[in-house]
């Protein structure tokens, strides 16, 4: 599958699949280790590299579940992936007026790549494929710890919908 040119001529867009395996679990890898270091409770524990695989393959083989890869220069290095974006559409119970929700769970970019629009385009990479899943609210939770991550959908027009609370025991 080609990639997608975004407004950007140094950006472009495209669905991951099998093949991308490698390239999306190390970009996965990279997200949960960066949540770590601003909070102590997503720490990993050693050795995750095969568990998060299989949580990759587990999304690649999920129909609900659209995972994007992003490339910062495609046209110097096309196979090295510079972002990740994963979404996955929600249906709701019968009794929700809303039938299904859209929640966009990973976005991540490298740091060597941010600042270029990457994360913006795979964010409407995941706004696209949501409204074509006739998804009408796409959630996505942030850290009260990442600043950099409250800013970044905040300008992309998410707002606060419900807080979640918790406690350390």
């Amino acid at each position: 599958m080609k990639p997608e040119a975004t407004p950007s001529s140094c950006l472009a867009i495209r669905r991951a699949e099998g093949a991308d395996l490698v390239d999306v679990t190390a970009l996965w890898t990279a997200l949960l280790r960066y949540h770590a270091e601003l909070d102590p409770a997503l720490r990993l524990r050693p050795g995750t590299e095969t568990e998060i695989r299989k949580l990759v393959r587990g999304s690649f083989a999920d129909r609900d579940v659209a995972v994007f890869l992003g490339f910062a220069a495609p046209s110097q290095s096309p196979a090295c992936a510079s972002g990740l974006c994963v979404v996955q559409v929600d249906r709701a119970p019968a009794i929700m007026e809303e039938p299904r929700r859209g929640k966009i769970s990973e976005l991540y970019v490298r740091e060597e790549a941010r600042r270029r629009g990457l994360g913006t385009a795979l964010a409407q990479a995941a706004l696209a494929h949501a409204r074509e899943q006739d998804v009408r609210r796409l959630e996505v939770r942030v850290s009260t710890r990442n600043l950099e991550g409250q800013s970044f959908w905040r300008a992309l027009g998410f707002r606060d919908f419900m807080d979640v609370l918790d406690l350390r025991l």
